[in-house]
């Protein structure tokens, strides 16, 4: 399992409290997130702007075979073992998004599946309203944003996203057909492999043909 957890910060402290859940509303920023991915990556996840593509729980392995990616959080105030997990923090003030925007999102796509628990925990395992594509290289990955803040230990370094919606204007039409046809024949781009294998064929055209017409809600 891929764990994503921040160095802890060094503190001196003579006791330790026992951590106990940290009401939301008292929570004005976050300094912390613990984050695991339910398989280790490299992963990929084929979204649309309409929700229909691809779930967390059948992202695509290297192979192209599906695998469940389904994306585990717990929120802290503070980083462990002294932080404490923030419950029934609400999920429309958190997202994934990547680092050079790349991946175009539609309003609340890619909020987890619901607020925090009594634990402080949250999941992604549905499907994400997005174009664009996200594949990490350089500086650039999926992380997860809390209240407008990139939150320490929310890096996904192993999740790549593409989507039908080749162009990113949110909206699945016959320029992303043109987009497709373009790189079909040129040299292998991630973006235009949406079974993801490692190779653009007949799988990729299918689930460019499945989505067209789909647009935000």
């Amino acid at each position: 399992m891929y764990k994503s957890v921040c160095p802890v910060f060094l503190l001196l402290l003579l006791t330790l409290p026992i951590a106990t859940p940290v009401p939301a509303a008292d929570i004005p920023v976050l300094p912390y997130a613990e984050v695991s991915v339910a398989t280790e990556g490299p992963l990929s996840l084929l979204c649309t702007p309409d929700g229909s593509g691809i779930p967390f729980t059948q992202a695509f392995d290297s192979t192209g075979q599906p695998v469940d990616g389904t994306i585990t959080m717990t929120l802290y105030d503070d980083a462990p073992p002294w932080g404490d997990p923030v419950a029934y923090f609400p999920a429309e003030d958190i997202c994934l998004e990547d680092m050079a925007g790349s991946l175009i999102i539609c309003p609340a796509g890619t909020i987890p599946d619901g607020d925090t628990d009594a634990n402080g925990t949250t999941t992604w395992t549905r499907a994400l309203y997005a174009g664009g594509h996200i594949e990490p290289a350089g500086s650039n990955q999926l992380f997860i944003m809390v209240m407008g803040i990139h939150i320490e230990g929310g890096d996904l370094p192993d999740f790549r996203l593409n989507s039908a919606d080749l162009n990113g204007d949110l909206v699945v039409n016959l320029t992303d057909v043109a987009f497709f046809t373009m790189g079909y024949y040129g040299v292998y781009d991630y973006m235009i492999d949406l079974h993801w294998d490692g190779m653009v064929n007949l799988s990729d055209l299918a689930e460019l043909a499945r989505a067209i017409g789909a647009v935000c809600p």
